[in-house]
């Protein structure tokens, strides 16, 4: 295994300080605005989990995954490199940016930007602005990620031979309309014991992203939250339910710039993959998630 967790996300919003205010009083992190107008938020002790940069649009950037040691990076950009698929190399403000030691840019071929990296500095304690509330991360990363993948089989072996992730489950689902093709997932587990921390969907984004989700300590966490996400006036796109592949009980809902989100409690951990058998499932939900996606 070469990367070992989802170590923050890259956004492009139109007015970064909406997602400054949306962290801080609706998902309760705590933020930074640099003098560029970038917002970062912090969600534990690494510097920053969400890295907002202004632009002229909005919308999901890229994925940073974390490698455990400059080894396993090195290995993993060789890789990258043999494939055709590295980008490029950041150079040391790119590094100071996202306090890290040293990364590297690359795409998937569905066309996904994506970074990996090893080392982050900086850092140091977390309290949330919202009392009581804490978010399930530590080695485990930030969360995961779904990507849009409709080079659907090339994405997910690409992930696998290339990045080291292991297979959790393969999801099936009916098509969403007359004449489409089948809802295709595929879930990713990284070296940590999330069930996964990547998911890929056989379906286009709007916003480059199917969702990214944060985990907290409790049901109740995720009930308060639902409540702030509701008076703060943010579409809820899925009711309360829980998965039946990972357990997780969540909402999701619609973060500015159109990002969506899911906020959860309770996901499977598996702390010894090599005794794991990955899953086929048909069916996404065990309860509720009744989705009501916006036009």
């Amino acid at each position: 295994m070469m990367v070992s967790a989802l170590g923050y996300v890259r956004l492009r919003m139109r007015d970064p300080s909406e997602w400054l205010r949306f962290g801080e009083e609706v998902l309760g992190f705590v933020g930074e605005t640099a003098d560029n107008g970038s917002v970062r938020l912090k969600m534990d002790a690494a510097p920053f989990r969400y890295l907002v940069e202004k632009g002229d649009e909005d919308r999901f950037l890229a994925a940073g995954w974390e490698c455990g040691d400059q080894a396993q990076y090195e290995h993993c950009r060789e890789a990258l490199a043999s494939a055709g698929a590295l980008v490029g190399e950041g150079g040391d403000e790119d590094a100071e940016q996202r306090d890290v030691t040293q990364l590297a840019f690359a795409a998937d071929p569905s066309g996904n930007a994506f970074e990996i990296y090893h080392g982050r500095t900086g850092g140091g304690g977390f309290a949330s602005p919202i009392e009581g509330l804490e978010f399930l991360t530590d080695c485990m990363g930030m969360g995961h990620v779904v990507l849009p993948a409709q080079a659907f089989e090339a994405t997910a072996t690409f992930y696998r031979n290339l990045l080291g992730f292991g297979l959790s489950d393969e999801l099936t689902l009916p098509p969403p309309a007359q004449d489409a093709p089948q809802q295709r997932l595929t879930f990713l587990h990284a070296d940590n014991p999330r069930h996964h921390s990547l998911g890929l969907y056989n379906y286009p984004a709007p916003s480059g992203v199917g969702h990214v989700m944060a985990e907290v300590h409790s049901l109740d966490n995720v009930g308060f939250c639902l409540d702030r996400v509701k008076a703060a006036g943010h579409p809820i796109i899925a009711t309360l339910g829980r998965h039946w592949n990972d357990g997780m009980v969540s909402f999701y809902l619609l973060a500015p710039g159109g990002i969506p989100m899911e906020v959860g409690y309770d996901g499977r951990q598996y702390p010894d993959w090599e005794s794991f058998q990955p899953t086929r499932s048909s069916i996404a939900d065990i309860w509720g998630h009744e989705y009501h996606f916006p036009s």
